[in-house]
């Protein structure tokens, strides 16, 4: 693996860990998200150090190490949005029940109102 790579990958991976945990700090991450961001900065960080790991899976499979970390990164990024799209699915169903739930709230106050 590339020297440049090695040294470019540390660097990005140190301080993409002290955006997030500086959002984290400021309260503009929630922990629960930042869990997956601090595992992909952490990757960034051991690929310099665990570098014949990746050239010997890299090997096994057939590509080049370079080629298997942006694999890697792109699935990781595909498992986060797809944590994501659940989070937003279950979040838009709990914005359609509680407009029902409004609804009918607002329904019976309507009928109450003309009672009175």
């Amino acid at each position: 693996m590339n020297l440049n790579l090695q040294i470019l990958s540390l660097i990005l991976g140190i301080l993409f860990l002290l955006v997030i945990l500086y959002n984290i700090r400021r309260k503009k991450l929630s922990p629960s998200y930042s869990v997956l961001w601090i595992v992909l900065a952490l990757f960034l960080i051991l690929i310099p150090v665990f570098q014949s790991v990746f050239i010997s899976i890299a090997r096994f499979f057939g590509v080049y190490a370079e080629n298997l970390i942006y694999i890697l990164l792109i699935g990781f990024l595909l498992i986060y949005v797809l944590y994501i799209t659940s989070k937003v699915v279950r979040l838009n169903n709990q914005v359609k029940e509680l407009i029902s739930n409004s609804a009918i709230l607002e329904d019976e106050l309507n009928q109450l109102k003309k009672k009175q």
